[in-house]
């Protein structure tokens, strides 16, 4: 009778623990599931927008662009004859829709690759492509030796130098 008591005690204190763990991954997977929510919503009302009078056929990135004068959703894939396309979708509706071909412009690693060569940072955090005065851009925003946040804008025909933020 003592050993089965034991036995009860041992069992609650081995499934006490992974039902909290089970609980706690639960949850985290849900607040990851909720925080992705808007996004997913942005990414579906560019692809709504486009739909009919862009051609493409598949698409593979996202990109929300948060600029200091506009908004933009920008996505990446392929039209029906297999090129790599890119779409500058502007929030406001009454904006005008743009498409490149991937190939008019520098691809994400050569906007990693200036930046690198530029500001030497010690942490490239995110590279976004964007829309600034009508010039189609990439934004690189990295943290420098002493941890401060930059952010450098270059365009995304050439790279040239647009615009850059510092000790943020």
């Amino acid at each position: 009778m003592q050993k089965r008591k034991n036995r009860r005690k041992i069992a609650l204190y081995i499934l006490i623990p992974i039902g909290i763990l089970i609980l706690l991954g639960l949850a985290f997977f849900w607040f990851l599931h909720s925080a992705e929510k808007p996004l997913k919503a942005d990414e579906k009302a560019a692809l709504e927008r486009i739909s009919g009078s862009v051609d493409l056929k598949s698409h593979d990135g996202f990109y929300l662009y948060n600029g200091p004068k506009e908004t933009y959703y920008v996505l990446t894939g392929q039209n029906k004859a297999g090129k790599d396309i890119i779409v500058w979708v502007p929030k406001k509706k009454s904006g005008e829709v743009l498409v490149k071909f991937a190939s008019d412009g520098i691809s994400e690693k050569q906007a990693r690759e200036i930046v690198q060569k530029e500001k030497n940072p010690s942490k490239i955090l995110n590279v976004t492509l964007g829309m600034e005065d009508n010039i189609p851009i990439w934004e690189v925003s990295y943290l420098d030796k002493n941890d401060n946040l930059g952010y450098y804008d270059m365009t995304f025909q050439d790279g040239e130098w647009l615009r850059q933020i510092e000790n943020l």
